[in-house]
């Protein structure tokens, strides 16, 4: 029954012709119960076209398939930072098949989002007597959300379905599109959100654009994302990697798309608001659980302690029963020596000082050891040495008021201010084949922790690669972003290698991204 529930599901193009809604306003982020409406009788003023776009936002931790839990530990266990749970086994080895239960939720839950996404879009507009700055800013947020779920789409599954407009009943699945075509829509999708997203709590004509919502700095830092994706893949596909060979049919060179990608890191870094942390000691506060959307965040999964609201991501990333997270499952995603010892630099204060220096559970102690990659275990009950645990966990991602599994008020940060400044190192260096042109930017992040600058204006190319995925290593560790720097780097099968050995690392083109479902191909005729 359950199979026969899920292949009526699957994509959202051949089912769910009415919109998942919520009662809810100009609110934070407001998620209230949810109904089934008419769409067609719901788009009738500013406040269901709000409420509309509030349902869209909800869809990205609705269900446990996206950002509420699932797609975050797929993103971590397919790297090379370490182990995720028993049931992430297949990512870790590299052996996931179209019948991994994992990517099939992902997959679904994403394809609702976009449904979600696409009906805002496609009604807002006729919307009757509605302020226009207003409106202009409703489809530039959906238009955003709609880009985001594309780029991870195609970052994990490559060429997919491509659907911009509400399902018509008796449709019939997509067949897949080109990577050139799905780009386009994220691109022109995104340069519309950049110009009519507002600014970070910016209030216009009365309405706010409350705090968690997208803003004008979110969309050009997504934008700059995508363009280093693209540039990166398609250099890499033309030195003859061959998981990134279907970014060979974009026509521009690399370079095209390294100087777009500097120009919207540009427009990011000038807007107002945002900045990096004065010192290490701000920097630790970027993480605290109570500190969501701060100045350093561009672009968070909204966490909350409400029942129904929350997600999964403390439980998922602090160890099990420590009172570190809600209960129930934990520890899931945890550094693996390896990881720590050969890719990043495990002395530097952005790996010490969030990572869980101690902890204690029901049994033992924990407390880090002289090494940096695991911890020496002593039991409660009489102090004694119970030998050592080899594996590290963020303090990222603590959340000590959860109450359950489900109630961290802990977002989840899908774009930081330092991954913006990373892309630009990264950009003006290939553009330019001059590592030292990443200096700056690198050295901004790093003197902000107390490092001292760093010079890479001697090092090869390649050199200043490796030098960069270290760099982002250290700064961006279990935040989504390791798996598709190593596969767009063209890198994946020999980092995966450093961590896990030469057989269980071993990693292949067909890696590179996800297969499509089988319960997606069984049910779309037009899929081969």
């Amino acid at each position: 029954m359950k199979t026969t529930y899920f292949k009526n599901l699957i994509l959202f193009s051949a089912v769910l012709f009415t919109s998942i809604v919520f009662t809810s306003c100009e609110g934070f982020l407001d998620e209230e119960p949810r109904t089934q409406v008419d769409i067609n009788a719901f788009y009738q003023n500013e406040s269901d076209a709000l409420a509309g776009l509030t349902g869209a936002y909800a869809q990205l931790k609705s269900t446990n398939g996206y950002y509420r839990q699932q797609f975050l530990s797929n993103l971590y266990a397919a790297s090379d930072q370490g182990q995720g749970s028993f049931n992430h086994r297949d990512f870790r080895f590299g052996t996931i098949t179209n019948a991994e239960p994992l990517i099939e939720r992902s997959w679904i839950d994403i394809y609702v989002a976009i449904k979600d996404a696409n009906n805002v879009i496609a009604r807002v507009p006729d919307v009757p007597e509605m302020d226009e700055e207003l409106r202009l800013r409703i489809l530039g947020e959906a238009r955003f959300l709609r880009a985001l779920h594309y780029f991870n789409l195609a970052r994990c599954y490559g060429e997919v379905p491509l659907r911009t407009t509400p399902v018509l009943p008796g449709e019939e699945g997509l067949p897949l599109s080109s990577l050139q075509d799905i780009y386009d829509v994220i691109i022109e999708d995104l340069e519309f959100a950049g110009e009519h997203c507002w600014g970070y709590n910016e209030t216009r004509n009365g309405f706010n654009n409350n705090i968690g919502r997208v803003t004008k700095a979110s969309a050009h830092a997504l934008l700059a994302k995508v363009y280093v994706q693209m540039a990166s893949s398609i250099r890499t596909a033309q030195a003859g990697v061959e998981g990134n060979a279907k970014y060979l049919g974009f026509t521009n060179a690399p370079d095209f798309y390294y100087q777009k990608a500097i120009e919207q890191a540009d427009v990011v870094l000038q807007e107002p608001f945002y900045r990096l942390s004065a010192d290490l000691q701000e920097y630790e506060t970027i993480f605290d659980a109570t500190n969501g959307n701060n100045f350093e965040m561009l672009f968070d999964i909204q966490g909350a302690s409400i029942a129904g609201e929350g997600t999964a991501v403390s439980n998922l990333f602090s160890p099990r029963n420590s009172g570190l997270a809600g209960g129930g499952f934990g520890g899931t995603n945890r550094l693996q020596p390896q990881f720590i010892n050969a890719s990043i630099d495990k002395f530097e204060p952005r790996y010490l000082n969030t990572i869980i220096q101690n902890y204690q559970d029901d049994t033992f102690i924990y407390q880090l050891g002289s090494g940096l990659t695991g911890y020496i275990r002593t039991r409660i009950e009489n102090g004694s040495s119970a030998g050592n645990l080899f594996r590290v966990f963020t303090g990222k991602y603590i959340d000590t008021d959860a109450t359950t599994e489900y109630t961290s008020q802990q977002n989840w940060h899908v774009i930081r201010l330092a991954d913006v400044y990373l892309l630009r190192a990264e950009a003006l260096a290939e553009v330019n084949q001059s590592p030292g042109l990443a200096n700056n930017d690198i050295n901004a992040l790093r003197n902000r922790v107390g490092l001292e600058d760093i010079d890479y204006s001697g090092l090869s190319m390649d050199e200043f690669r490796e030098e960069l995925l270290r760099e982002r290593g250290v700064e961006l560790y279990m935040e989504g972003n390791r798996f598709f720097d190593l596969t767009r780097m063209g890198v994946y099968d020999e980092y995966c290698k450093r961590t896990y050995g030469n057989s269980v690392g071993a990693r292949g083109p067909e890696d590179y991204t996800w297969p499509i479902p089988l319960i997606e191909v069984s049910a779309n005729p037009n899929i081969d």
